[in-house]
């Protein structure tokens, strides 16, 4: 027997060990791990980090099981990249939410060179054309933002190819809202 240690934010098992690591811990202790005593891993046929919670979340199994070292490795990278696609899609929507602020207080806010500009514009020539068009190219950046937030949102972590576009997308937020 083993205990088998799995990771509950990478959601597999990272461990294997001959010993019970959370008899240590204090009563009531959280951790972002759980335990397992089980048949130790076969580590000639299964990569230990292939194994994953079973159905009933008391134990963990190679849903790869059968399958050759490289299959089973390609299955896992598959997975992998949506587990970790799910958290980046959250995490970017506060990226991009972040991003628009940042421009507009940055380029928009009440003491910026552009705001003080149209303002004396204005004042000379007594209308509020520079404001208004301030105020459309402030528009536009939101427009801009909520745009890419929604091709975000329709986005697919369990699909493969949209959980690799999320990865992509986390490179490209920051230049899209500033052009």
């Amino acid at each position: 027997m083993a205990y088998l240690i799995y990771d509950k934010v990478e959601q597999h098992v990272t461990t294997q060990l001959d010993f019970d690591p959370s008899a240590d811990l204090a009563p009531g202790t959280s951790t972002s791990y759980l335990v397992f005593e089980q048949e130790a891993i076969d580590m000639e046929n299964d990569f230990i980090t292939n194994y994953r919670l079973n159905a009933a979340g008391d134990g963990v199994e190679n849903p790869y099981k059968g399958l050759s070292k490289a299959e089973q490795h390609v299955k896992f990278t598959e997975d992998q990249v949506k587990i970790h696609a799910v958290t980046t899609k959250k995490h970017l929507f506060q990226i991009i939410k972040s991003e628009v602020r940042h421009k507009l207080e940055g380029d928009f806010g009440q003491s910026s060179w552009k705001v003080e500009r149209a303002q004396e514009q204005d004042l000379i020539n007594g209308n509020n054309d520079a404001m208004r068009a301030l105020a459309i190219e402030k528009q536009a950046i939101r427009d801009k933002g909520n745009a890419i937030e929604a091709e975000l949102a329709a986005l697919d972590p369990s699909v493969t190819a949209d959980a690799i576009k999320i990865d992509e997308m986390l490179h490209v937020i920051t230049q899209r809202i500033h052009e």
